[in-house]
């Protein structure tokens, strides 16, 4: 197995301080990927007993919560059978560390139902990692500063609670709210035209600022003194953001 990085600190993949892995080698060529150079299963370094006992060293220090596996693909079979020895380690020796993994593959269709049942090496693989987050990037589902993926379609898995009871238990980011409850709404100025006799002696001396008020759904107008502005039809996409 190759190797394209190793991340350390890494504060973006996974709860608090942590040491990322980045591994080469990946099938799914999801558009816009951040790191297309690492499809490649010949990229980057060779992964060896040397680079899990620089891995090691790093996740040694106290304030580390633990091992991140990104790539590429961790999943891929060939990948597999190179990070095993690694997450067996931390394990055994740094058993107050929690490793997470990020798959394109589906965790139910791809690897609990299929990888798991079929292959040994997943099967002992899955015994040391605590959460999966799987789902391959899609564009049309991006996102900007989600927590820990990039778009909304991933999922955050609980992988040790999964196997107990054989089916998926799924986590929460924490940032749902975002997507799951405040839908992005599309406008269209052209439906305010059925009011626009009315306001037509006020946009004469001022404009409306219409605002969309993701909470209530409703839609605010504000009206300010301004020199006289022209109307024009545009389509606007007005996304809610995040909401505490």
């Amino acid at each position: 197995m190759n190797y394209a990085d190793i991340k350390y600190p890494d504060i973006q993949d996974g709860d608090g301080i942590r040491v990322a892995l980045y591994v080469s080698g990946c099938h799914f060529h999801c558009k816009e990927c951040h790191n297309k150079e690492a499809w490649d299963f010949n990229f980057g370094k060779k992964f060896t007993n040397d680079t899990i006992e620089e891995i090691m060293n790093l996740l040694k220090n106290h304030y580390v919560n633990g091992l991140s596996l990104l790539g590429g693909e961790p999943l891929e079979i060939a990948n597999q059978e190179g990070i095993l020895p690694l997450i067996k380690k931390v394990k055994e020796e740094l058993p107050e560390k929690d490793i997470w993994c990020w798959t394109g593959y589906d965790f139910e269709k791809d690897v609990l139902n299929q990888m798991y049942t079929q292959n040994k090496v997943t099967k002992e693989l899955l015994k040391y990692i605590d959460i999966i987050v799987d789902g391959q990037f899609e564009i049309e589902n991006k996102m900007e500063d989600l927590a820990f993926r990039g778009s909304t379609n991933q999922r955050k898995i609980d992988v040790q609670e999964s196997l107990k009871k054989g089916k998926m238990v799924t986590l929460k980011f924490g940032d749902e709210v975002r997507y799951e409850e405040q839908k992005p709404k599309i406008m269209y100025f052209e439906s305010f035209k059925k009011s626009e006799k009315d306001l037509t002696k006020t946009l004469e001396s001022s404009t409306i600022a219409v605002n969309f008020n993701p909470i209530n759904n409703t839609i605010e107008e504000n009206v300010f003194e301004q020199p006289r502005i022209k109307i024009k039809e545009e389509k606007e996409t007005m996304v809610a953001k995040g909401i505490d």
